[in-house]
């Protein structure tokens, strides 16, 4: 997301606190002031739990309860920032762009956060006591520990979506390797396994419909070239195959490509934004 799309999405919102209307996105956070680093560690990683790799933003200086803006300094930031990564065991969410946004002569600090990469976020417990680490979870307007089914949502779709990626690098691999004039090119198939466990579990149900469009895309045609692949290569090693039933298998390989490259790059793109 651009700091312009940012810009946009936060005078939307901070319109409609003004005009005393709720703000329904669950990606969206909003503080009157800076919140003190311990207890902005626990909102900001509960609320990146939640988020289930959806990238979050927070609004600080936007008084939600009197409907208000509170004009925030931008310069406290990287200090802020700083000392509450300072909580977390392990990395915090990544801080992708934070944007000053000028808005009725007072400052609104928009700070874009990824929440992908190296979720679930714990977070050290002040009170000495156990647990050492907690993993907070958003509900509502509360901040409570995560369960352990609300953990296994985090992160199977995390090792799920790196597994199909990886298995789509291999397939445009195979794609790039195929010559048609050259036998020895030939011969190995397109992986499918895990697009079908991400199909089984539920995970391709989660992702946006332009991306799981070109997912399904991509493996219909990489079954279809399967396809034609085994029954050349069977009818070859029965003496029955011709050089043009096989170039046309190989064809549908190379022609796979684009596919399949188009797919992996908004996969990719999808878990990075």
């Amino acid at each position: 997301m651009t700091p312009q799309e940012i810009e946009i999405w936060t005078r939307e919102i901070v319109k409609n606190v003004l005009a005393n209307k709720p703000v329904e996105d669950s990606r969206v956070e909003l503080k009157a002031i800076w919140l003190y680093a311990e207890k902005a560690a626990t909102r900001l990683a509960a609320h990146a739990n939640t988020a289930r790799g959806n990238n979050i933003l927070w609004l600080v200086g936007v008084d939600e309860k009197n409907r208000a803006l509170t004009d925030i300094d931008h310069t406290e930031l990287a200090v802020w920032y700083e000392s509450v990564q300072r909580w977390f065991d392990g990395f915090a969410p990544r801080l992708v762009k934070d944007v000053n946004v000028r808005i009725d002569g007072s400052t609104v600090v928009a700070l874009y956060f990824d929440t992908q990469r190296e979720a679930p976020y714990v977070v050290k417990s002040s009170k000495g006591a156990y647990p050492d680490f907690i993993v907070p979870w958003r509900e509502a307007n509360r901040t409570r520990a995560a369960r352990r089914d609300e953990l296994l949502s985090i992160l199977i779709p995390i090792r799920r979506f790196a597994a199909l990626i990886d298995e789509l690098e291999f397939n445009i691999a195979i794609a790039k390797s195929v010559k048609v004039d050259d036998y020895r090119s030939f011969g190995c198939l397109f992986r499918e396994e895990e697009f079908h466990r991400a199909m089984r579990d539920g995970t391709l149900a989660t992702l946006p419909a332009d991306v799981k469009e070109l997912l399904h895309q991509s493996y219909i045609v990489m079954g279809r070239a399967n396809q034609r692949a085994v029954a050349a290569l069977s009818n070859y090693v029965g003496g029955s195959t011709t050089p043009n039933e096989q170039n046309r298998a190989k064809q549908l390989f190379i022609d796979s490509l684009l596919t399949i490259e188009s797919a992996r790059d908004a996969l990719r793109q999808h878990i990075q934004r």
